[in-house]
Formats: structure tokens, sequence, C-alpha cells
């Protein structure tokens, strides 16, 4: 049976965004995990081209539970401040915002900033897109060195991302930009949508994997474990086959929308009774407890 490192894990505070950021960390203390991967979002992290709140305090409160922040995660999937922004104008501001991120992260802790490639438009080519991306990517390369963090690439399902969907894709943004700080991150939502296998990644990229977002799915959606159709025991084996000791980020986010068609009128209308989507945001610990539960059986330690 394959087997992981506790230490591999590293739950993510996005579903934690209607609770305080104490609640989130005092929650995986409890389920005695000990990485996190920490997405700058509000209320827990304030960040734009201009600066960034003070790192110290979260730090801090994190290492007082025995939690180390392994991974920092801008928000680089919305159109705010993407990399690959088709208005000059935003692009620009992007390159102090990631820069700013990497130095919130190397101040955090973290070795690894994860990054999507958006803010392309589907009437472009691709390549277009692809230019702007690697422009960018190289401007801040050097602020990543100087900080320590390595810049995790990942690809995007094409609902997500007008470029970059794809392992050929991303290996030739990686060749295009050639700096040993910008690296490769696996997310297996991204690649099983793809069609693309766990495999074929490794054999593409070997070592230049720095990180995985690693969480179930239908193949779309980031579920928690048990939740999809993606084989557990089956990517643990692959990553020990190679070798693969990283981390394992679960930034498993929505499981959809669920209500009552009964609920709704005649002409279609809500008909008036509350509702709620049954996602992973009204009581994200419940989720956590399940997502652990599924990898107790190949936790090593």
């Amino acid at each position: 049976m394959p087997a992981v490192n506790k230490e591999q894990i590293a739950a993510a505070n996005l579903n934690y965004r209607m609770y305080p950021l104490e609640f989130f960390l005092d929650t995986q203390k409890e389920l005695g995990l000990r990485s996190i991967e920490f997405c700058a979002v509000a209320p827990h992290f304030l960040m734009d081209y201009e600066g960034y709140r003070d790192t110290a305090p979260i730090r801090a409160m994190a290492e007082e539970k025995g939690l180390q922040i392994v991974a920092f995660t801008p928000e680089s999937a919305l159109y705010q401040f993407p990399v690959a922004a088709y208005n000059d104008e935003v692009r620009e501001l992007a390159v102090p915002y990631y820069k700013n991120a990497l130095r919130a992260a190397a101040e955090l802790g973290a070795k690894i900033m994860p990054l999507d490639i958006a803010g392309g438009l589907k009437t472009e080519k691709k390549e277009d897109i692809l230019a702007r991306a690697v422009d960018t990517l190289k401007k801040i390369a050097s602020a990543a060195e100087k900080a320590g963090v390595t810049i995790a690439v990942e690809t995007m399902p094409v609902g997500d991302s007008a470029a970059v969907n794809t392992l050929p894709e991303l290996l030739h943004l990686l060749e295009a930009v050639n700096h040993p700080s910008v690296k490769a991150a696996v997310d297996i939502s991204a690649i099983r949508q793809a069609r693309e296998t766990l495999e074929e990644w490794f054999e593409a990229l070997g070592d230049r994997i720095v990180y995985i977002h690693f969480t179930d799915g239908k193949p779309e959606g980031r579920l928690v474990w048990g939740e999809g159709l993606h084989p557990l025991d089956n990517y643990l084996e692959t990553l020990e086959q190679y070798g693969y000791t990283g981390y394992l980020g679960q930034n498993s986010n929505v499981r959809g929308m669920w209500f009552d068609k009964s609920l709704l009128a005649e002409d279609g209308s809500f008909a008036g009774r509350e509702f709620y989507p049954d996602n992973y945001w009204f009581y994200p610990p419940a989720a956590d407890k399940k997502n652990l539960e599924a990898f107790a059986p190949f936790i090593k330690d």
C-alpha cells in the first residue's frame, strides 16, 4: 500500500472565508495536521500592488499552534491582477502585486507560490496570451529568487483560462521563461479535465514538479477525497513510484449547487423558500475531517 507523510498534507484556508483565521488554524491543529497552504483571501489577508497586511502576527499564530505555512497562494485565477492580463495597465500593476506576494510568502516562511495563468481572452491567439505570461514571469522571477521562493505554475481547465490548459503549453511556458525559480505545479482537477495523467506529467517534468493541488473531482471541481471519481490509492502509488515527497495542497472548495426542484414555481422562478449551496463554506471543518479520513489508511506517521 502506498504511504504519505502527514507533513505532506497541506490544508488550505480557502473555504474558511466566513470564519476567522484563528478558527481555521485551530481546526487544523485539532485534526493533527502540520502544514498549511495559505491563500491570500479576505478577511484573512489583504494584499494589492501597493502593499500587504503585516505577516508577522499570522506566522506567529500558526507556529504557536505547531503549524507551518509551506505555500502562499495569491489570487491569480480571477480578473484582478492576472499574469497574462489583456489590458497593459492591469498587467503593469500585476508585476508589483506578485512581487509583494513573493515578499509576503518569504516572511510567512513559505517556499512555494502556486500560480495560475489567467487574463487572456477567448478571441485571442494562444501564443499572444502565452507571450504576455512569459513577460510577466520573467519580470518577477528575480524577485522570487531573491525571496527564496519558487513560483509553481499550474495548468487550468479551459473553462477558467484561455491558455496554459495542457502539459505541452506549460512546458512551452517554462522553457520560454527559463528560470530556476519558476517551476511547475500539478492541479489534479485540471489535468484530469485535459485527459492527462500524473505519469505523463512526471515523465515530462520530473523534479520540476514542486507542488500538487491534490483533490478529488468528477473530474471537474475540487472535492474532498471520497466525493469524486479520482483514484486516491493509484495517485499515491504514482507519487511513490516517481519519488515525489513534496506537499499535497488540499484546496477543495466547492461540492456544487443543490436544491429541490419542487421549490421552483411553475414559471421556473424561485418559489420563496430558502435554500443553500451544498458546498464546503458553511462548515468547512466537517469537509476537512472527511478528507483526512480518506487519507488515514495511507498515513505513515
